[in-house]
């Protein structure tokens, strides 16, 4: 890991945008490794099926088993102790719940505006229950699907508009590490016919809802 940015700026940004880009978070050349060395996976997985997870995308995960060298960006230490600030307050403890590798195609459409927080069948009262975190393998700008999001939209009661022509676009060169918070709202891109494929590796810190884990006891108490 590099020093080339400050963790104590990351509450500022996470808590009012909802996001937070960590440049040059890594050696770019270990994120190139990285990215070659997954060629063989990428082309042993089949496409996805339906609009949302992308009919020209390619997804696997157990990344830490496959491409040992990703263990190092799995759970570093700057991110790890915010993850952990952030998450602390509604839960027991953290754990890593996916480390996923993704591939999108070139004539991806753009994905619809989501929460990856409505996959929680949970109300947590303004507590936060999982930071996301993407290493972009190649360079993803504007020109090739970069990821769209609305800066302070993570809040409960935001009424601000969502439209794609409004949204704060997180481009990323290699060795950046994008932060973001479960409840906002985002979309990747939609990645041109003439454009390269992009690679991303993703990982996510969940947490052990003390309210889930108490109603799990009281069942098997019963």
């Amino acid at each position: 890991m590099s020093t080339a940015f400050v963790p104590d700026t990351a509450p500022v940004c996470l808590h009012r945008d909802g996001y937070w880009i960590i440049r040059s978070a890594a050696l770019a050349n270990r994120i190139r490794a990285i990215d070659n060395s997954l060629d063989y996976d990428f082309a042993a997985t089949v496409f996805c099926v339906g609009k949302f997870s992308g009919g020209l995308t390619k997804r696997f995960e157990r990344m830490l088993i496959r491409t040992p060298a990703t263990r190092a960006f799995a759970m570093p230490e700057a991110i790890l102790l915010r993850a952990t600030s952030i998450l602390s307050p509604g839960c027991d403890r953290i754990a890593r719940r996916l480390t996923q590798a993704v591939e999108i195609h070139p004539g991806a459409p753009a994905q619809y505006s989501h929460r990856d927080h409505d996959l929680w069948p949970a109300i947590t009262g303004g507590e936060q229950f999982q930071v996301n975190v993407i290493w972009q393998l190649p360079a993803i700008t504007v020109d090739n699907g970069a990821t769209r999001f609305w800066p302070g939209s993570d809040y409960a009661g935001f009424d601000g508009e969502t439209e794609e022509g409004v949204a704060a676009l997180a481009a990323c060169e290699p060795g950046d590490a994008l932060v973001w918070l479960y409840p906002s709202p985002l979309l990747a891109g939609a990645t041109p016919e003439h454009a390269p494929a992009v690679d991303a590796f993703r990982r996510d810190h969940a947490a052990a809802l003390r309210a889930r884990t108490q109603a799990r006891c009281n069942h098997a108490c019963d």
